[in-house]
């Protein structure tokens, strides 16, 4: 017996699908086949795969304070080392204290 497929209509924009599109070819998938890899692990895990939640206000304000220590460089480009602090914060490597103190050091 063979299976009947529906069709499913979703509104992105042209740049999300284009971005997303190129990433999948180069994992040798389609936009199809990753939604339907998508809705077989919603099927699967009975639930969204993966955490939707927003961040605390404490994430939010340390961000907001990040960006402003980042904005005393008055418009200069970021300096490698500080491209490395950003990114130990943003892997959550350093926390938000540690980060400002590296950066505030060498603005």
């Amino acid at each position: 017996m063979m299976m009947r497929n529906d069709v499913i209509h979703v509104r992105v924009s042209d740049e999300l699908k284009a971005n997303v599109e190129s990433i999948l070819s180069d994992l040798g998938i389609t936009l199809s086949y990753a939604v339907n890899m998508y809705l077989k692990q919603i099927e699967a895990k009975r639930g969204i795969p993966f955490d939707v939640v927003l961040p605390s206000q404490e994430k939010s304000r340390e961000v907001e304070m990040l960006a402003k220590a980042i904005n005393l460089t008055g418009g200069k480009e970021v300096s490698s080392y500080a491209n490395r602090i950003l990114s130990l914060y943003a892997q959550e490597i350093i926390d938000y204290e540690t980060a400002v103190f590296a950066l505030g050091r060498n603005l």
